[in-house]
């Protein structure tokens, strides 16, 4: 009896593992990857997707997305740390875009600079969208105003706006 239960565990074991296999092997095939091209002024720049950091949730009609870049190069490292640009999708439809970008000052200092619809009027159109197997691909392009914050965009400073614009290609998996 003892040898019939410890075969059935067994069977039950390696069922469950050969299911899971079935269900993990495409994310495993999955990349993340992509990147943002920035414009700030009269300066270009081509920011790496930060894979562990960006993703998507919701639903196939309503997800919110949120991409996360840092510099892969000492010299732009040494300017910029990292842009963030978040949005809901609503089928093909951006909505409640935000912008943050930390770059260096004169020093050692940090400049935190923010950017909304509402707040330095941050527009996002999406020119590509699709979602297969959990993985969303979606590009598009954006332009707006930002300005200094030192709440974490709370309240965003436009006094001395900085124009940014520029478009993104990125293909995420959902949140972890």
């Amino acid at each position: 009896m003892t040898a019939f239960l410890g075969f059935r565990w067994l069977h039950a074991a390696l069922a469950l593992c050969m299911t899971l296999s079935f269900i993990t092997a495409p994310m495993a095939n999955a990349k993340e990857e992509g990147h943002i091209t920035l414009t700030l002024a009269n300066e270009t720049l081509e920011l790496p997707l930060s894979a562990g950091h960006s993703d998507w949730t919701g639903s196939h009609g309503f997800l919110r997305v949120s991409i996360l870049t840092r510099p892969s190069d000492l010299e732009t490292w040494q300017r910029f740390q990292s842009l963030r640009l978040a949005f809901d999708l609503l089928r093909d439809n951006a909505q409640l875009p935000e912008m943050s970008l930390l770059r260096r000052a004169e020093g050692s200092e940090f400049e935190r600079w923010y950017g909304r619809m509402d707040s330095g009027g941050l527009i996002v159109t999406v020119t590509d969208r699709s979602l297969e197997d959990n993985l969303l691909r979606v590009s598009g392009i954006f332009s707006g105003t930002l300005g200094q914050s030192t709440d974490f965009g709370q309240t965003i400073d436009l006094s001395a706006p900085m124009p940014v614009s520029g478009t993104f290609v990125v293909t995420l998996l959902p949140i972890r």
